[in-house]
C-alpha cells in the first residue's frame, strides 16, 4: 500500500488493522495499491473506449472513472509481477455530498473499491472464487458458515473467537474448492466498539486471525421462528445453491461483478466471471453439509449447536 499517511492508515484499518507477525508474507507483494494525492485525471491518450467510464490504454492498462460510484478514478495495470492499482479521489459534487452525508456508506465503498475488489480480482486469476461465507475452526474442525447477510454469521464467529477458536474471515473469502483464504477486513458487530459501519454495526479489530483454513464441514444458516435451534441434513445440491445464492446476494459484492467483467474485457486477462458455482460444487460434493435453523434467542454457541456433525467429522478423519 502506498500513499499519504492518512490514506495508508485508512487502507490498513479497512483490512482489519495491521497484520500480526505470523501473518506477514515474506514474498514480494503481487497486489500493489496506491492512493495518489492528486485530482488530475489519468491519461487516456490513445485509449480505446470500452464502455461509459472505462478505457483500455495502448500499454495494456485500464482506466476507470468513478469506480462503483465511490468518487475514485483508478488505473489498473497487470504485468508479470501481479496487479498494480492506482486510485485518485475525483468526486463530482454529488459524490462529495453523499460522502459527507453518509460516511458509513462511503467508508464501506472505499474499503471495497480501494482494497477488496483488486484483491478479489487477482485471486480470480489464480483460480479462486469469492464466497460470502465465514470460515471458523470449531472444536478442531474448520466450518464454512453460509447464509444471507444479517442471519447471524458474524455474531457466531465473534462468540467462537471469544471462546478461543480460530477463524480466517467472518464475511468474505476466496476459495478453490479445497482451501479458503479470508479477505482481510474488520469484524462488524452490533456491539462493536470502533468506527460506524452499515446496518447499525461497528467495526472491531481481530484479536487473532489465520490466513487460511481448509473447510471440513458446511453449515448453512437460516433464521427461524421456532424457540430452539434445529439441525437438518442438506443435499450437496441444496448446500451449493445456498452458497451461490448468498454470494450473489451479498451487498459487499454487488459492484464487484461488473468491475471484474470490465477489467477482464479491457485487459484480455483471466475469466470474465468467477467460477462460483464450480467452486461451491467442489466443496459440497466432498464435504458433509447441514442446515442450522436458528431460534428466536441467540442460544448456544457453535460448539454446542454443531456437536453431532463436528463429532462425525472428527470420527471420519480418524478412520
Amino acid at each position: 500500500m502506498h500513499g499519504s499517511v492518512n490514506a495508508v492508515r485508512d487502507l490498513v484499518n479497512a483490512a482489519g488493522g495491521p497484520e500480526r507477525p505470523g501473518l506477514v508474507a515474506t514474498d514480494p507483494p503481487n497486489v500493489v495499491l496506491a492512493v495518489e494525492n492528486t485530482r488530475e485525471p489519468f491519461s487516456r491518450s490513445g485509449a480505446e473506449l470500452i464502455t461509459r467510464g472505462v478505457w483500455a490504454t495502448p500499454g495494456g492498462e485500464v482506466v476507470l472513472t468513478n469506480v462503483g460510484g465511490s468518487g475514485y478514478d483508478q488505473r489498473w495495470a497487470i504485468d508479470v509481477d501481479g496487479l498494480r492499482v492506482a486510485s485518485r479521489w475525483r468526486p463530482s459534487y454529488r459524490e462529495s455530498a453523499v460522502a459527507k452525508l453518509l460516511p458509513a456508506r462511503q467508508h464501506a465503498l472505499n474499503s471495497q473499491v480501494l482494497l477488496h475488489y483488486p484483491a478479489l480480482w487477482f485471486a480470480m486469476q489464480q483460480g479462486f472464487a469469492p464466497l460470502h461465507v465465514s470460515i471458523v475452526e470449531v472444536g478442531g474442525v474448520a466450518v464454512l458458515l453460509a447464509g444471507p447477510g444479517g442471519v447471524g454469521k458474524s455474531t457466531l464467529v465473534a462468540r467462537a473467537l471469544a471462546d478461543g477458536s480460530r477463524a480466517t474471515c467472518d464475511n468474505l473469502a476466496v476459495c478453490d474448492g479445497t482451501t479458503a483464504y479470508g479477505v482481510a477486513e474488520p469484524l462488524r458487530l452490533l456491539d462493536g466498539t470502533g468506527q460506524r459501519a452499515l446496518h447499525g454495526r461497528r467495526e472491531q479489530a481481530w484479536t487473532h486471525r489465520v490466513r487460511s483454513l481448509p473447510p471440513e464441514l458446511i453449515v448453512v444458516l437460516r433464521r427461524g421462528n421456532q424457540e430452539s435451534p434445529e439441525l437438518r441434513e442438506l443435499t450437496p445440491a441444496a448446500a451449493a445453491r445456498r452458497i451461490v445464492a448468498g454470494t450473489y446476494a451479498a451487498g459487499e459484492l454487488r459492484r464487484f461483478w461488473s468491475i471484474a467483467a470490465l477489467v477482464a474485457t479491457a485487459t484480455g486477462c483471466g475469466p470474465v466471471h468467477p467460477p462460483i458455482e464450480e467452486i461451491a460444487g467442489r466443496l459440497t460434493t466432498r464435504l458433509p453439509a447441514v442446515e442450522l435453523l436458528l431460534g428466536k434467542e441467540p442460544g448456544a454457541g457453535l460448539t454446542e449447536l454443531l456437536r453431532r456433525p463436528l463429532a462425525a467429522v472428527r470420527t471420519g478423519r480418524a478412520s
